[in-house]
């Protein structure tokens, strides 16, 4: 509606908007601001004007230049979502989460071109949080890493590319000596949507009904067996 985004609220919700009020304070403008909700009592949004970048825009994260701009934006995330202090109350949608338990950030947990937006000016804004949730860094990055590098056997680059598209993402996050962490957060991610998509399919549930009839379970383990086979070579040749 307009310059908003109006969307079903449910119990993550306030946690949601918590956070992006969080981020909001501490000045990173890479998110939508929350604006609570409206008398029909959908969550309100700010809308982000722009191309969102997958699947027509992706030439725009081909230029190392601009996956390094998406790296350090997430880094930026996980600085500022550091210091964020979660209601007592808070109740996340475990959709996405990572299954580990583990309370590192909150992780975003769909880092992807699907939520990103270019700008007319030239900014980035990452889209759709309710899928935030408590996590370790290398859960939101395993899914960055498969999608804007990317490592998918259906958008295969070459050798050369993948080690240097990896080496610019992860300096440029400032943590080239976790790249090992990451690419087996990706094996994770890979496998985790898989079941996911097969399971929720199964029970009729959409949109996994059509992601599961297009192939998208396939796609993801797919890739969890691409990085499997090559994350070691990759990690290796990265640090020379």
């Amino acid at each position: 509606m307009g310059d908003t985004v109006r969307r079903p609220a449910g119990p993550w919700t306030p946690a949601v908007h918590a956070l992006l009020h969080h981020l909001e304070a501490a000045g990173f403008e890479a998110a939508p601001r929350a604006l609570g909700l409206d008398s029909e009592g959908r969550e309100v949004v700010s809308y982000a004007v722009g191309d969102v970048v997958w699947p027509d825009q992706f030439d725009l994260l081909e230029p190392d230049a601009a996956l390094a701009e998406i790296a350090r934006l997430i880094r930026r995330y996980h600085d500022v979502v550091a210091t964020f202090a979660a209601p007592d109350e808070a109740q996340w949608w475990d959709l996405s989460a990572d299954p580990s338990g583990t309370n590192e950030v909150v992780c975003h947990n769909d880092l992807a071109p699907w939520n990103l937006v270019r700008g007319v000016d030239g900014t980035w804004t990452f889209i759709d949080w309710d899928l935030a949730a408590p996590g370790r860094r290398s859960w939101d990055l395993g899914w960055a890493l498969l999608s804007f590098i990317p490592l998918t056997p259906d958008r295969p680059l070459d050798e050369e590319a993948t080690v240097r598209r990896l080496r610019v993402f992860m300096e440029a996050y400032g943590a080239p000596d976790e790249l090992d962490s990451a690419l087996a957060g990706a094996i994770e991610r890979g496998v985790h949507e898989a079941k996911r998509i097969r399971e929720l399919g199964a029970q009729g549930r959409e949109p996994f009904v059509r992601l599961r009839d297009e192939g998208h379970a396939e796609i993801w383990a797919g890739s969890a067996e691409f990085v499997t086979a090559n994350a070691s070579r990759w990690a290796s040749s990265s640090r020379r």
